[in-house]
């Protein structure tokens, strides 16, 4: 495993960094469990939908598995297609939280809504252009523990923020808690962009300069296009499963519509 220097400062920016992620997938974790066992819990009320929390429920096992097992190796053995591939499954499960879940504005205020909204949009636009150029693993390093990681990085403080303000009455008393909440979770964004860019995080590190580029084979072609077409059909049949039949199956005769529910 590839690692960076170790010094003071780093050994202590790994700790916090550490804990900003376990911190993240502990709440996302118990997200899940509130949408199976106590959706009343839940700060978006959408996920109480039993196929709303399955499609969740996935689209967290697809950013864990990008993060810390695909990622990590794609990074080790240069494999560019690896790395590309974890990233398009990653997209892929998004896109139903984006169109269908999407309440950060109602949950965190107009505010922090929009500068998600934004940051989605700069964080789209730069896996484009990091596609677009000549492969330089470094960008690729950094996308992966900055941009990915940070599906986890902000989600502690955010979620415990937003307590302080989630009613009326708290904001009434808060006013300034979304103003706060804002800059928190900008501030950890920009310093994990730092702390990444001077490789502060021990256990994240560029490719060696010593290990060749991995040359996919026949079979990692067929592997990763397999996997990226199966988690598509998944996909596809989690979001069927939440919209229903559609306005078509009119057309149709009602024995078949109760078929294909």
């Amino acid at each position: 495993m590839d690692l960076s220097p170790v010094t003071p400062d780093s050994i202590l920016i790994t700790i916090i960094y550490t804990i900003l992620l376990l911190w993240g997938t502990w709440v996302g974790v118990r997200m899940v469990y509130q949408g199976f066992r106590r959706p009343q819990e839940l700060l978006n009320p959408l996920f109480g939908n039993r196929a709303a929390i399955i499609i969740f429920t996935y689209h967290l096992f697809i950013v864990s598995l990008d993060l810390f097992v695909c990622g990590p190796l794609a990074l080790h053995y240069n494999s560019s297609l690896w790395y590309w591939g974890g990233s398009i499954a990653l997209l892929m499960t998004s896109l139903p939280l984006v169109v269908y879940f999407n309440r950060t504005p109602q949950s965190f205020g107009k505010f922090i809504g929009s500068w998600i909204r934004l940051r989605n949009y700069f964080e789209i636009l730069l896996h484009v252009l990091v596609a677009a150029i000549a492969i330089n693993w470094f960008y690729y390093y950094g996308l992966l523990y900055w941009i990915v990681a940070y599906r986890y990085l902000d989600v502690g403080p955010r979620r415990m923020l937003q307590s302080f303000y989630n009613t009326p009455e708290k904001l009434a008393k808060h006013p300034w808690a979304p103003a706060l909440n804002w800059i928190v979770i900008v501030t950890i964004y920009v310093l994990t962009a730092l702390a990444i860019y001077h490789r502060k995080v021990i256990y994240a590190a560029p490719p060696s300069d010593a290990m060749p580029e991995h040359v996919a084979q026949t079979l990692d072609w067929t592997l990763v296009v397999v996997l990226n077409l199966a988690n598509a059909i998944i996909v596809w049949v989690l979001i069927r499963k939440y919209t229903g039949p559609g306005p078509a199956a009119d057309l149709i005769p009602r024995t078949e519509v109760q078929a294909l529910k």
